[in-house]
């Protein structure tokens, strides 16, 4: 049995070596897969492609003990019609187990997403999106009083701390800026 999976390796490898020296110079893919033990085994496989129109792409897997084991993907893509994409994957103990899983994507819009649950109780999302159209600009507040009318609002108390503040200012007259030098004279005036 082990002689005959290992010419069988062989004659897959020597073959893929083939198709991909046949292959046009504009696209190359490769695929590689390995199973001991069936569906309920240990099984692993990889894949990757370059050009094709697909821009270039690649995957990769792999399971321990079946669909309830320990599972794990991921998977990624530069090019194509949606940019840059990646994901991975993984699990302990199939869906009722431990699970998470990765996202993200750019390209048409920024967005990226978080998934995790273990067993039927907890779970946990998150996700993120970008790239939407921006919306309309907020009409600005209402304008406040004029200093005039601010200042003739003033209480006494206040009235006379600002007098005290603005005898420096209208004191050193090219250390301050020309409106706060108007209003100290207004306050002053008052």
């Amino acid at each position: 049995m082990r002689n005959i999976v290992k010419q069988a390796a062989a004659a897959l490898t020597l073959g893929t070596m083939v198709a991909v020296l046949a292959m046009p110079a504009n696209a190359a893919s490769l695929g590689v897969g390995a199973s001991i033990g069936g569906s309920g085994g240990v099984n692993a496989g990889a894949g990757a492609s370059v050009g094709d129109g697909s821009g270039v792409n690649a995957g990769l897997g792999a399971s321990v003990g079946g669909t309830n084991g320990v599972n794990a993907g991921a998977g990624a893509s530069v090019g194509g019609s949606g940019g840059i994409d990646a994901g991975a994957t993984a699990s302990v103990g199939g869906s009722q187990g431990i699970n998470a899983g990765v996202g993200a994507n750019v390209g048409n819009g920024v967005n990226a997403n978080i998934d995790a649950s273990v067993g039927n109780s907890a779970n946990v999302g998150v996700g993120v999106g970008l790239g939407a159209a921006p919306s309309a600009t907020g009409t600005p507040g209402a304008l406040g009083p004029e200093p005039s009318a601010a200042v003739a609002q003033m209480s006494g108390t206040q009235l006379a701390r600002m007098k005290k503040r603005c005898a420096d200012v209208l004191s050193s007259q090219n250390t301050y800026d020309s409106d706060l030098r108007a209003l100290c004279l207004m306050i002053a005036r008052r």
